[in-house]
């Protein structure tokens, strides 16, 4: 099943756009089948359970985090992770910098950004990160390649084009958008999402 799926989702999929696999709850099988089928990326929600994993995953595997962080806990993500999708504020940006400092490390980070303003939801608001952006952007053990958000559909095409005037107004590149889930994902992908964070089309019996 996870390999007919993942297939069907690349046959779908523009071959640069990255397939995030999401693994929160997913046993180590479950993973594992999915690397042996293609999967190159893995998005993890939960520190502690992908503290957990680690010794199961294959060493050479690229773990993303993609949850909501806490301060606290931005030492094991820095040693482990490849890029943190879900940098919410500069409190959070400085303790990055701070860890990523101590062992050596220029951490590749995604800014969230709560492009529809739902009170529910963490991120950045739009003019909030036109404000402290250049703060983000003078640390130096990390790097803003991109946004992400988790907001629904309709705001997909809202923040691909604040990244495209955010690149124009600080002359920076952000290459990256983190956007589109399972009921989502192709919109994203035409939407201009970079990566796409998958679970339960890939583990699941979904379609």
């Amino acid at each position: 099943m996870i390999s007919k799926n993942i297939q069907r989702i690349k046959n779908q999929i523009k071959t640069e756009v990255l397939l995030l696999a999401v693994i929160k709850g997913r046993s180590p099988e479950e993973i594992k089948m999915a690397v042996q089928n293609g999967i190159s990326a893995i998005g993890e929600n939960r520190v502690q359970e992908m503290l957990e994993k680690l010794p199961d995953l294959p060493k050479d595997l690229r773990i993303d985090f993609i949850g909501h962080l806490q301060t606290n806990k931005v030492k094991d993500v820095v040693k482990n992770c490849f890029l943190i999708h879900s940098v919410d504020s500069l409190r959070l940006a400085q303790e990055i910098d701070r860890q990523a400092k101590k062992i050596g490390k220029v951490q590749e980070i995604l800014l969230e950004i709560n492009i529809a303003n739902e009170p529910t939801k963490f991120g950045f608001k739009k003019e909030e990160l036109v404000e402290v952006l250049p703060k983000l952007l003078a640390f130096t053990n990390i790097r803003v390649k991109g946004l992400m958000t988790m907001a629904p559909s309709p705001y997909f095409k809202e923040l691909r084009e604040f990244k495209n005037s955010l690149e124009k107004q600080f002359d920076i590149s952000l290459p990256h958008l983190s956007m589109g889930m399972s009921n989502d994902y192709k919109i994203a992908v035409e939407e201009g999402a970079t990566i796409i964070r998958l679970g339960k089309v890939i583990f699941e019996d979904y379609y």
